[in-house]
């Protein structure tokens, strides 16, 4: 009998174990992590439709973005309080696609001499990119070469670097039907100057014309408001440059006050140390620009809002060497 007893105890005993067993490899160790997933993917993006009015296209923007014209076809994306990190939008000819590669290195290169092509994960099918490390910084150049082609140009940091934030907006980009060239041929004209080696676009209605050796002017009426470019030349002495800024603001001055700012805005002459004060009839700036192409940029306005337009064409100069 006491036999018969532990025979069927130890048959329980099996059976329970079985059992245990059995509960435990059948449970559901995967559907947490399926629901944080799900989850993930019902989280709403909170994107705002924004419409270029220098290019044709749309982009959904992250809060905190704004979509600001740089220059003639070419626009950029900024944070409101993170200036340092930003996208700029260039829209190309279709035809393009075929020396994008070329683009691309040759942009990155001037940039920094030690660019390396970007082996990442970008959302186009496809597109080339280069990245360059410059000190704290990376700007990332990509070609996307697909139906419509374009450069994103990603200035970032390398501690904090918000590549993917940007490229989470650039996939939104949606090209309109109207070709660049339709929409910007009656924005400006290239003004190529015979007297030093540069070229830039200039807004329509304002003229431009060299005035003096190593002096071109861009105007709407030389003696209202006027830009005077002036290239600096290689291995030029930076601080005879900065006095001689100073000096000419200062005796232009209504009152001998002069002001010196760091400009943080735009591309090429974000940096740049910036001389400026009240004269007479408006105001007078005058900016030393240390990025490539260096120069020196005098600008005279009777109007606050005849800045915008000659710091826009200012950003197009490019040395033609």
């Amino acid at each position: 009998m006491k036999q018969q007893s532990k025979l069927w105890m130890s048959i329980v005993a099996a059976v329970a174990l079985l059992s245990a067993c059995s509960e435990q490899t059948t449970a559901p160790v995967e559907q947490p992590i399926a629901n944080k997933e799900q989850t993930k993917e019902q989280t709403p993006v909170d994107f705002t439709l924004v419409e270029s009015t220098n290019q044709p296209f749309s982009i959904s923007l992250l809060p905190k973005f704004s979509l600001e014209a740089e220059e003639p076809r070419k626009d950029v994306v900024m944070h409101e309080s993170e200036q340092e990190q930003w996208m700029r939008i260039e829209l190309l000819p279709k035809d393009a696609s075929n020396e994008m590669e070329t683009y691309a290195k040759e942009r990155a290169t001037a940039i920094s001499e030690q660019a390396i092509l970007f082996e990442g994960t970008l959302p186009f099918e496809n597109a080339i990119a280069y990245e360059a490390h410059v000190d704290d910084s990376v700007v990332y150049v990509i070609g996307v070469t697909e139906d419509a082609p374009m450069f994103l140009t990603v200035f970032t940091k390398k501690e904090e670097n918000w590549l993917d934030t940007f490229m989470t907006m650039a996939k939104t980009i949606e090209r309109k039907k109207t070709e660049t060239n339709e929409q910007t041929k009656e924005q400006f004209f290239t003004y190529k100057s015979s007297n030093q080696p540069f070229q830039a676009n200039i807004l329509n209605g304002y003229m431009a014309e060299a005035i003096e050796p190593g002096k071109d002017m861009i105007f709407l009426d030389e003696e209202k408001a006027s830009l005077t470019v002036e290239l600096i030349d290689e291995g030029a002495d930076w601080s005879l440059v900065a006095e001689q800024a100073e000096q000419y603001v200062k005796a232009s001055s209504k009152d001998g006050h002069v002001e010196k700012i760091t400009w943080t805005k735009g591309a090429h002459l974000n940096g740049s140390d910036v001389y400026k004060s009240a004269i007479e009839d408006g105001e007078v700036y005058v900016f030393v620009v240390k990025n490539e192409p260096a120069m020196r940029l005098t600008i005279f306005i009777q109007q606050p809002n005849e800045l915008d337009a000659f710091l826009q064409m200012a950003e197009t100069i490019e040395r033609i060497d």
